[in-house]
């Protein structure tokens, strides 16, 4: 197996990291995943805010 060069291992971690070839790389799936990230805790938000008031609402409702 060939060793390689510390500018080999250089330009394959920049591969990795920033990506080539049509794959996204690194800095990019995580970017894109923190949004998803960010989407579904506004997702979660939004829904356990409409349980609470649905909640709160049928409690007024049987309270009278």
């Amino acid at each position: 197996m060939v060793e390689l060069t510390d500018h080999d291992k250089l330009t394959q971690i920049h591969a990795v990291i920033i990506g080539v070839n049509g794959n996204p790389g690194l800095i990019k799936l995580v970017d894109r995943n923190t949004k998803m990230i960010n989407k579904l805790w506004i997702a979660v938000v939004v829904i356990a805010t409409s349980i609470g008031g649905g909640v709160y609402g049928i409690i007024g409702l049987l309270k009278g």
